[in-house]
């Protein structure tokens, strides 16, 4: 089984078509808070009827994610130790949307 950073490498390419890559596709970024924001457009793609979903942690030493999965796409922030959490939380709401 792929590591979470190969499967989002795999997904991404299955639902690339020209155009979706290119106008929505997916977007990493760094925050000023110290850490990562993730943002993938499910407009056209596999995950696109995925049910909105939501989870949030944050520890008095710092540890923090919050990801969200509503209105069409997914967006998962986190402190930097957490990118690969917030892919495998994308990766779980997509491959197991009636889980949690």
């Amino acid at each position: 089984m792929p590591n979470h950073l190969e499967w989002l490498e795999d997904w991404y390419q299955r639902q690339c078509d020209g155009a979706w890559e290119h106008n929505e596709g997916i977007h990493l970024e760094s925050l000023r808070r110290q850490g990562w924001r993730l943002i993938i457009s499910l407009e056209g793609t596999s995950a696109h009827d995925a049910a909105p979903n939501r989870m949030n942690f944050d520890s008095s030493g710092g540890e923090w994610i919050d990801c969200t999965l509503a209105e069409g796409r997914f967006e998962g922030k986190g402190d930097p130790r957490r990118l690969e959490q917030i892919i495998g939380v994308f990766r779980k709401w997509v491959e197991d949307p009636a889980q949690p």
